[in-house]
């Protein structure tokens, strides 16, 4: 048999270097992760970090000039009618960062601590047999382990090739369009200020869902997200937004209005609606998983978590010597520990855009603003479960 690694990780986002990190920093296991693309790469994402992820993965914090891009210190909310609420605070409640470096630091922190990294390969087959599991990469490598975890994002290969499906198809997705624009310092500091505060519109232009702006550093992230199936519309929507936004002196005129966006799907809560998160010898995890928040469209800090999770429930399987169904079956139990009751929290919200009427969830929209101006412990209730505080 070829060299055989104790794990093969499939995917190097979040979830996925997180997991290899644990597995050997903590586990001294033998690891190999694997990724279709080359380092550093983006992934279309606002690149918000609740405080959370810092309290968790204390291990960061000493690097946190270099993955952060800029604290912020609060939030605008604005309702459907643009009417705006004030979530300020005086010390950091998030970080804002550029998914290509942040990612990328996840990434060689894992490596330094002895993980192998194969970028440029994607997995496109999955072998597993009684003795072992095997990948294949698309240049015809083969590669060996007792566990493989699925890091590999929504439309996970390793979810389809192990049958770990959702339970309805019907079942709707999120998707968000991004694009993060390059923008002066000085312009930041005169529009945003030095505390940068993130912005959400809720309902702008009728979409079931929020648009966003997010200042860093040197960048304006902006985008939208919402049901799957309202896609087409997102798309046309971002355009509008940008230009409403130049209106406002949010956006300066240097940057050139574009049609151009990237987009991903966004896997909220769809954990809770899989037949199951393991198969023989597999793990899935992050997007693959499901776990981005459905209040929030939250999703790094809980694709770490998982990560975390999947690593303890290898290691001993490990121990154990066991990688059948019925002993992986213990990673369901310790994730579901760690991240079920705030997936259910408010249940999946884009599954509402699919089963109510359009003007109805507006109105919902619009009447839940409306009462969060009036009753301020709603809103302090609204802004801890969005930023995982509760």
């Amino acid at each position: 048999m070829k060299d055989k690694y104790d794990v093969i990780i499939v995917g190097a986002g979040p979830a996925g270097s997180t997991a290899a990190f644990f597995l050997v920093n903590k586990f001294n296991r033998n690891v190999l992760l694997i990724d279709k693309a080359k380092f550093p790469r983006d992934k279309p994402c606002g690149g918000y970090l609740t405080s959370r992820v810092f309290k968790r993965f204390n291990y960061l914090c000493s690097e946190i000039d270099a993955i952060v891009e800029v604290p912020t210190y609060g939030s605008y909310f604005y309702g459907p009618d643009l009417s705006k609420l004030e979530w300020i605070k005086e010390i950091p409640v998030g970080y804002l960062v550029l998914r290509t470096k942040f990612d990328n630091y996840l990434k060689d922190l894992a490596v330094s601590h002895g993980v192998k990294f194969i970028e440029g390969s994607k997995v496109v087959d999955l072998l597993v047999k009684e003795e072992a599991a095997k990948v294949v990469v698309d240049n015809g490598n083969t590669y060996i382990a007792d566990i493989i975890i699925g890091a590999d994002g929504a439309r996970s290969e390793i979810a389809k090739k192990s049958k770990i499906y959702e339970k309805s198809d019907s079942l709707n997705k999120g998707l968000c369009v991004v694009n993060e624009f390059r923008v002066s310092e000085e312009f930041l500091d005169e529009i945003y200020g030095k505390n940068r505060p993130t912005h959400y519109f809720y309902g702008f232009e009728n979409i079931i869902g929020y648009s966003w702006v997010f200042p860093k550093r040197t960048h304006l992230n902006i985008g939208i997200g919402g049901p799957s199936s309202s896609g087409r519309e997102l798309g046309k929507k971002f355009s509008k937004f940008l230009n409403y936004l130049r209106e406002i002196n949010f956006l300066p005129d240097s940057i050139k209005l574009t049609s151009r966006f990237k987009a991903a799907m966004i896997p909220t809560s769809l954990a809770l609606y899989l037949n199951r998160s393991y198969s023989d010898r597999v793990l899935v995890v992050g997007d693959a998983l499901g776990v981005v928040s459905s209040v929030s469209g939250e999703g790094i800090y809980q694709s770490m978590a998982s990560g975390e999770d999947a690593a303890i429930a290898a290691n001993y399987a490990l121990t154990e010597l066991k990688f059948d169904s019925s002993f992986l079956q213990r990673y369901e139990k310790i994730w579901k520990k760690d991240l079920a009751s705030e997936l259910k929290t408010f249940g999946n919200i884009m599954q509402l855009g699919s089963s109510e009427k359009k003007d109805e969830l507006l109105e919902k929209m619009r009447i839940f603003f409306e009462k969060m101006r009036e009753e301020r412990e709603l809103f302090d209730f609204f802004t801890r479960t969005f930023f995982g505080m509760i």
